[in-house]
């Protein structure tokens, strides 16, 4: 560009010999123009220095909105207060107070001459406390936050010290929110005098707001405050302290509601805001009295500058002028070497007398042209060069499909690519704060400041935007520069929600129960691990709905679904804050308890069993329940399921269903009970099993009518184990169908061996389990057996137990009425002892009851004789015979006669003896009856 100027001026000066004074003026102008760019930066320096005591100006507000706020968050403690006292007149002149200080303040802000949306919703809150009340605010402590955070963040720009100030201002106003808004909270749940679940835990999320808020801010107080400051160290202390006695009191609150000590939140209350403010405004003062002294300091240096300027300016005016004119004779010379070099050779020709003394000047400027010509063609070239990477660059940033961000060195936020700016959805550019979530913001600091020191740097954080919170990967790349405002960082981020979301569905599924959304079993027993590796001793209790399959078949899976998410709600509800529930199986739920000894576990029991509503009709529900405590009884998870597991068995068999608690006695008997479990697998097969036979007699004849097949284990090492050991564990493991049809086969064997025999026409009783029948295997085997043996049913009746709930299993029901189809003869066994509904027992396919020995021969045989009267009269009405158990005197014999039971069963006639025993007692019996 210099080669294109064209030397007409100087060549036509030469010629006419007046370049001295053209060369005079052009200094002149030169001159005056460095003397117009001096003042125009003396105008600017001084508007910058101004611009920092306006902006200390504007921070006079926030005492007046201090004020408000805090007599405001003031007025919710003291109504809280006089909700105990009664103290109604200093609440009126409090609250009187507090409205004339917002009409000052909304009018206050009217006349400041900055306009934005934050001062906008902080009058409209002002408007809407003054006519709703100020109970029905909910956002007035938001709005004050949000415009103190512009307000102060947009003048601290300009201070110094921008991060620590940043750190310590978002804190407070984020304290002075929580603080006023935790009494509000307060206030809004404690209006009718009494704190429900819910309102218990919003005070309990205050409460650890609260807590969290106060730790970090006294931290960046203490970090911020120099030692040598005693008061306002005494000042954080102060805050400390009456902040622990403001949790102490939201703890006692929590833990008993009707004491509601109120009062001390006032008085902790009033103390706290005072340290707060003073330490604020202290704060305040500080940034304050720092932009003054910067703004006076910047209008000082400016003036002094413009000073030194204009004198150096004219100082080298005068020299140049001197210089111009000792040369003036001789600059004719130089007349061919500028045309030389506007022509763009780089070397002339022109030759200069050797005696000439003005020979050294020509090569001098010869020499100096050659190098500038090198110099700008060198220039040129480079600069092509850096406008085409510029233009890639700017390509790359401005057509990347994922968000690019340029950061200054102070983590200013200088411009995004167009991704990026669809993103935000504003013209006005975001701030670091505001576009990091809160949550992330410090990890991403310390990131920013790695990445300025020369390390790089990769993140994952959570980004604000106005359509919503997005998840980005990070990856910061570190730009070297000279500039103070040049780009110092490139933010690229890769937007990962979708990805996040995927992510956080699978692990939903993956620990998470898809019907109540609690905890599933994978879920639970992380939770239990983490629990487990802590130092906090606690409990876990399990809850099985009893009969949950009769729910289902009796109103339906629809009905039991929804059952069991009421249970979810109830155990969510009931454990909030002190415990984790979780579904672990069908219609079995569990609750790790943080603590122990904090739950009522009958009281939990009884909650559980309250009515349940489906489709407005009432279902009843049964609860077994079962604890165990660790560390005291496992260490580790498996144990400690397995454990519980063990105490649930025992809950379950247990007819009153009370909560049991595990003990150590109860692993030993599970262990036991497997130990027999193999080995009843395998006395099956060794036939060591054998089946005794006990006699029923016709009370009115005397004359034997039947027997009942009893079943009898003959371990080779134990000896004679009882069925009540090795029944129940039969049915626990779906055994009981391989020893029911043993116990059917054996029975239809003796049957077939006693025909052509005295007792041919005796007929043989055989218990079944409820669960053979629940299962079918069992009536589909007998159908097989009366297939095979023709008849055999007239000559077997079939005994069920009556047990809780038994008869309203349809399966049960109908297995019942299949076997009553095919002409087996069935009977209910130890009838009194369960819970059999007259409705079920009116319409079951039964043709006898058989009394339990309890009442016959029990502690309380004397006084069951009304009771064992009524029973029969029932029977009798419901045309069924009765079969009386446990008679073991003459007198029983005669008293049931008397009543009219038609038969008997007991020790007095024989006790349960083997087949071949029990062909000779049944021989010698008929021989006493003829000899009698």
């Amino acid at each position: 560009m210099l080669r294109l100027l064209p030397p007409v001026f100087i060549v036509e000066a030469f010629r006419k010999r007046s370049y001295y004074k053209t060369f005079s003026w052009m200094i002149s102008i030169i001159g005056l123009l460095a003397v117009l760019i001096a003042t125009q930066q003396l105008l600017k320096n001084v508007e910058e220095g101004y611009s920092y005591k306006r902006a200390s100006g504007v921070m006079d507000v926030f005492e007046q909105v201090n004020q408000a706020e805090r007599d405001l968050t003031y007025y919710y403690y003291l109504s809280l207060s006089s909700r105990v006292d009664d103290s109604l007149t200093q609440r009126i002149e409090w609250s009187k107070k507090v409205d004339d200080e917002l009409v000052a303040l909304s009018k206050r802000l009217e006349t400041m001459p900055t306009s934005s949306s934050s001062k906008a919703d902080v009058l409209t809150e002002i408007d809407e406390v003054r006519k709703s009340g100020y109970v029905a605010s909910n956002r007035f402590f938001t709005a004050v936050a949000n415009y103190k955070s512009e307000i102060l963040f947009n003048q601290l720009s300009l201070s110094q010290d921008t991060g620590k100030y940043y750190s310590l201002f978002s804190n407070l106003f984020l304290m002075e929110r929580d603080f006023g808004k935790a009494g509000q909270s307060l206030l809004s749940a404690d209006q009718d005098k009494q704190l429900d679940a819910y309102e218990l835990s919003k005070i309990r999320q205050a409460r650890q707001d609260l807590a969290l808020r106060n730790e970090t801010l006294t931290k960046i107080l203490s970090a911020t405050i120099g030692v040598e400051d005693g008061t306002a160290r005494l000042e954080i202390n102060t805050m400390k302290s009456e902040m622990a006695a403001y949790l102490d009191v939201m703890d006692t609150t929590l833990s008993e509601p009707a004491l509601r000590e109120y009062e001390t939140l006032e008085r902790i209350s009033d103390r706290y805001q005072g340290s707060m403010y003073r330490l604020f405004n202290q704060a305040v003062s500080d940034v304050q009295t720092e932009m003054t002294d910067r703004g006076s300091e910047i209008i000082r240096n400016a003036w002094l500058m413009f000073v030194a300027t204009c004198f150096i300016i004219f100082a080298l005016l005068l020299l140049t002028l001197s210089l111009l004119r000792a040369f003036r004779k001789d600059l004719v010379m130089l007349q061919e070497e500028a045309n030389v070099f506007a022509e763009g050779q780089q070397q002339s020709f022109y030759q200069v007398p050797e005696r000439n003394d003005f020979q050294p000047v020509v090569h001098a400027f010869r020499t100096m042209t050659a190098i500038i010509s090198g110099l700008l063609d060198y220039n040129d070239q480079k600069t092509l060069e850096i406008k085409q990477r510029k233009a890639e660059i700017e390509s790359l940033f401005s057509q990347n499909t994922d968000p690019i961000i340029a950061l200054a060195a102070d983590f200013k936020l200088l411009h995004g690519n167009d991704q990026f700016q669809k993103l935000v959805e504003t013209t006005e550019f975001v701030t670091i704060e505001e576009l990091i979530h809160p949550a992330d913001l410090n990890r991403v600091r310390r990131a920013l400041n790695r990445a300025i020191e020369g390390h790089s740097q990769t993140i994952r954080c959570k980004m604000i935007f106005e359509a919503d919170i997005r998840n980005m990967f990070v990856n910061i790349i570190y730009v070297p520069t000279k500039s103070e405002n040049g780009i110092a960082l490139y933010l690229t981020c890769h937007d990962e929600t979708d990805q996040y979301r995927r992510e956080e569905r699978i692990t939903q599924l993956a620990l998470y129960d898809v019907l109540t959304t609690l905890l599933n079993r994978n879920g639970f027993e992380q939770k239990m691990t983490e629990a487990l590796a802590g130092l906090q001793p606690g409990e876990l209790v399990t809850v099985s709905v009893r009969q949950f399959r009769r729910i289902n078949d009796a109103y339906g899976h629809s009905a039991g679904d929804l059952i069991l998410k009421e249970v979810a709600n109830r155990l969510r509800r009931h454990f909030i804050g002190t415990g984790s529930p979780a579904r672990i199986g069908g219609d079995e739920f569990a609750v790790l308890i943080s603590q122990q000894g904090i739950v009522d576990y009958h009281e939990l029991k009884r909650v559980m069993e309250l009515p349940y509503y489906v489709n407005g009709e009432q279902i009843n529900v049964s609860i077994s329940m079962s604890m165990v405590r660790y560390p005291n009884d496992a260490v580790a998870v498996t144990s400690l399921l397995s454990s519980v597991d063990i105490a649930m068995q025992h809950a379950k068999r247990d007819q009153a269903g009370e909560p049991v608690w595990f003990e150590s006695w109860m692993s030993e008997e599970y262990r036991e009970s497997v130990v027999l479990e193999a080995e009843l697998r395998e006395a099956i097969v060794k036939n060591e099993l054998q089946l005794f036979y006990q006699p029923q007699i016709n009370l009115k004849t005397g004359q034997v009518e039947g027997c009942e097949a009893l079943l009898r284990w003959f371990h080779p090492e134990r000896g004679m184990i009882s069925p009540a050991v090795f029944i129940p564990i039969a049915e626990r493991s779906m055994l009981i169908e391989e020893v029911g049809m043993w116990v059917v086969q054996e029975t239809v064997n003796q049957i077939r061996r006693w025909e052509q025999t005295p007792l041919a026409m005796l007929g043989v009783s055989a218990n079944l389990s409820v669960k053979e029948l629940a299962s079918g295997r069992i009536v589909d085997y007998l159908a097989d057996i009366r297939n095979e043996h023709p008849g055999i049913e007239r000559r077997m009746e079939l005994e069920i137990t009556e047990s809780f709930g038994v008869f309203s299993d349809k399966r049960v029901f109908d297995a019942l009425e299949s076997l009553h189809a095919m002409g087996y003869q069935l009977a209910i066994d130890d009838f009194g002892t369960g819970y059999s509904s007259l409705s079920y027992l009116s319409r079951l396919p039964i043709q006898r009851l058989k009394i339990d020995r309890s009442f016959i021969s029990g502690e309380d045989a004397c006084s069951n004789a009304p009771l064992i009267e009524t029973i029969i009269k029932l029977a009798h009405t419901l045309k069924y015979d009765v079969v009386a158990e446990g008679i073991e005197q003459l007198e029983q014999s005669e008293s049931l006669r008397k009543l009219d039971c038609e038969y008997g069963q007991g020790f007095y006639y024989s006790r349960p003896i083997p087949a071949d025993e029990f062909e000779v007692w049944f021989m010698q019996h008929q021989e006493t009856l003829k000899s009698s």
